[in-house]
């Protein structure tokens, strides 16, 4: 049954939005949100908007001193970043290309480079906004040389299926919608994904033990928990499933996870999987050499099996395998579209069969003046009535540019800090 309803909320993709109405005694809603999507999510997913009694709710202008916040630190919040970004149209056709390809059955690997405060982590977020409104399933990894560093495939396959999203018919789906839909295909040759599809089948996701199965196979617990006959939780036919394997050398296994898991997302119709991977260069900050080559041997692997490379269909020793259940890094034909971030590489050899590269070129003045704009009439719906001289205007304009030329981040920054010393009357 539907309730009508009418609150703000806020979504830590999509930004805020107007909640229109709800369903199954309030556990979802209906969002129409600033960005055009109109979707059905579950409640346990949207933060309220706090707004004072009594006072006139304004949606652009809680949303203007949200945006406002994020640029005094230098950054773009994700869920506004096709307002924000310009300049880079020859990129974003790139980008698009390859969505295309993929949804023509073409996997395939885009590299982006560009130094601090270029814009990789914006045009990478504008990405993932576009791949998800295009109805492709997305996700996201940002390396971490201690939280998700590349030589524990584990922590970055967790992240992965973690941040998995697909949008279909205005509902937001996850990793566990996509194998409970996947119940529905034969899948009966996969050694991790056949196992875990016949558990889904008879999974009572009311039972508190399938929250542990669920923890399990998305890699934030470990088998042992969910199978020891010592757990409260055990999950009964969990022993077919092999284990999620902690060490580096496991990568085999995990991009074999990952390629069937794109081939499952194809055959639901949902496109391809799209992968999206910042902070490439946090490989070089792993001093160990060894730990350094099993990273770099991991991140190989996914770029060649997104490259549709038929050698890793069969185990091939020429790459690095574990010991306890060696796989082909690839599950039959993949259905990814790899993108990954980074500073410019000097050291580091990364496959030269990537033929999509982009090399993030610097703004000029024109890109810089049409931003300044942008960031006063966002500055103006947060402060109705702030306004700026237009001597006090090129002045500004110009100091931004000249102490910020390379550096949108900073330059960012330094325009907002400027507006805010004319609005407090300090500058």
């Amino acid at each position: 049954m539907k309730e009508k309803n009418s609150k703000l909320v806020i979504h830590n993709i999509f930004g805020e939005g107007v909640v229109l109405e709800t369903r199954w005694d309030g556990t979802e809603a209906r969002v129409k949100f600033l960005n055009g999507l109109n979707l059905w999510l579950p409640t346990k997913w949207l933060k309220p908007i706090k707004v004072k009694e009594n006072s006139e709710i304004n949606l652009d202008e809680i949303s203007s001193k949200r945006i406002l916040e994020s640029f005094r630190m230098g950054i773009v919040p994700h869920q506004d970043i096709e307002l924000f970004t310009f300049g880079r149209e020859t990129e974003i056709n790139v980008l698009k290309n390859g969505l295309e390809n993929l949804r023509n059955g073409i996997s395939d690997v885009c590299l982006i480079e560009g130094g601090y405060g270029s814009g990789k982590s914006h045009l990478l977020e504008y990405f993932r906004h576009l791949s998800l409104k295009e109805g492709f399933a997305t996700t996201y990894c940002e390396l971490h040389a201690q939280e998700t560093p590349p030589f524990r495939p584990k922590k970055v396959y967790h992240e992965l299926v973690y941040n998995l999203h697909f949008i279909k018919d205005n509902y937001d789906y996850s990793f566990r919608d996509i194998l409970i839909e996947a119940t529905k295909l034969k899948i009966d040759d996969h050694c991790f994904f056949t196992p875990v599809l016949n558990r889904v089948k008879e999974l009572d996701n009311l039972d508190s033990k399938s929250e542990v199965f669920w923890q399990w196979i998305e890699g934030e617990s470990t088998k042992e928990y969910a199978t020891s006959k010592f757990s409260p939780y055990r999950v009964k036919g969990g022993q077919a499933i092999p284990a999620l394997y902690d060490f580096s050398t496991a990568a085999d296994f995990y991009c074999y996870i990952i390629s069937g898991l794109s081939y499952i997302i194809r055959e639901l119709k949902l496109g391809g999987l799209v992968i999206i991977i910042d902070e490439f260069e946090e490989i070089t900050h792993i001093w160990n050499s060894e730990l350094y080559m099993r990273g770099l041997n991991f991140m190989d692997g996914l770029i060649r099996v997104s490259l549709n490379d038929e050698k890793l269909r069969k185990i091939n020793y020429s790459m690095a395998h574990n010991q306890v259940r060696p796989t082909p890094y690839s599950y039959k034909e993949p259905y990814i579209f790899l993108v990954i971030a980074t500073t410019p590489l000097k050291d580091i050899k990364i496959s030269p069969s990537i033929k999509n590269r982009i090399n993030l070129r610097k703004f000029g003045v024109e890109d810089f003046e049409l931003i300044f704009d942008k960031l006063l009439n966002v500055y103006k719906s947060a402060y109705r009535n702030f306004d700026i001289e237009k001597s006090l205007y090129n002045t500004i304009l110009n100091a931004s540019i000249e102490n910020n030329y390379l550096e949108l981040r900073e330059f960012i920054k330094y325009a907002i800090e400027a507006f805010d010393w004319v609005r407090l009357k300090k500058f």
